[in-house]
């Protein structure tokens, strides 16, 4: 800048966009990776909520179950499958599985699962 002017000069300016522009190309990518991962942790956090959800119902002794069952739940994006499977192993100890799946932003499949034991009197 030259001395008793105010103001930048073209150089200047014209330096500061092209600075501007490579913090910009290079942080697009990472913003948009973030956003993608983010979306995963959500969509594995709303998975097993319906995970627990779904075992506390089958192992509930207040509500009748199938033995074994699937149903489908729609979430925000995205679709889950959820099955259940029950099995006495004694008259009053029942083993119980259940599994999420749902496809990621990837088109991958996830998966999450639960297993648990029952006592009933």
């Amino acid at each position: 800048m030259i001395r008793g002017e105010a103001g930048f000069t073209l150089a200047e300016t014209v330096t500061a966009l092209m600075v501007f522009g490579v913090l910009v190309s290079v942080a697009l990518p990472i913003l948009g990776e973030l956003q993608i991962r983010h979306q995963s942790h959500v969509h594995r956090m709303e998975a097993l909520i319906l995970l627990k959800s779904e075992m506390e119902r089958v192992q509930s002794s207040t509500v009748p179950v199938p033995a074994t069952g699937e149903k489908n739940k729609k979430g925000k994006g995205v679709n889950y499958r959820i099955r259940w499977e029950k099995k006495y192993a004694e008259p009053h100890l029942a083993g119980t599985y259940v599994e999420v799946t749902w496809k990621d932003a990837n088109q991958k499949r996830q998966r999450e699962t639960l297993k648990g034991l029952s006592f009933r009197r």
